[in-house]
């Protein structure tokens, strides 16, 4: 906790109990397709990331020197296995803006930071924990599946 880190093995074993859980509810198809729609949507949003600060900073940058931990990008990469692309497009753009309030907040709450990094993964697992314990006991919404996005949009 007080290095605010994750052993690597972590994120093996929660990917593949995620995909498991994932594959049990949906199929082998339908977990591997959203899968790898998820990554995709992931790889595009770091691509991104990569050009915008390469090109802001006039050099290529390394994006876990200064910006991601290795954690994060892990730890998006871990939520792949389990969320619905839609699910895990609003789950990525509603954490990012939680945590940025959350840190925003902190940042004025505390004048004087010796540890100014946000610790996004944590948070963002926070959230999932949340997010899953209402998926439990509210069966109509659904994290595996965007059938509950669909029948709100109609």
């Amino acid at each position: 906790m007080r290095y605010r880190a994750v052993y690597w093995i972590c994120f093996p074993i929660l990917a593949i109990l995620l995909f498991g859980l994932k594959y049990s509810l949906t199929g082998l198809w339908d977990a591997l397709t959203e899968t790898g729609y998820g990554l995709l949507f992931l790889l595009i949003q770091l691509l991104f990331l990569w050009v915008y600060f390469s090109v802001k900073n006039r050099k290529v940058v390394n994006l876990t020197n200064d910006y991601l931990g290795w954690g994060d990008i892990l730890f998006l990469i871990v939520i792949t296995f389990y969320l619905s692309p839609g699910n895990y497009v609003l789950f990525y753009i509603g954490s990012l803006i939680l945590v940025l309030l959350y840190s925003i907040g902190m940042g004025g709450l505390q004048a004087k930071k010796s540890n100014k990094h946000i610790p996004l993964a944590g948070l963002q697992a926070m959230l999932l924990a949340l997010l899953m314990i209402t998926d439990y006991f509210f069966k109509a919404f659904t994290l595996y599946s965007d059938g509950w996005i669909y029948i709100l949009m109609s």
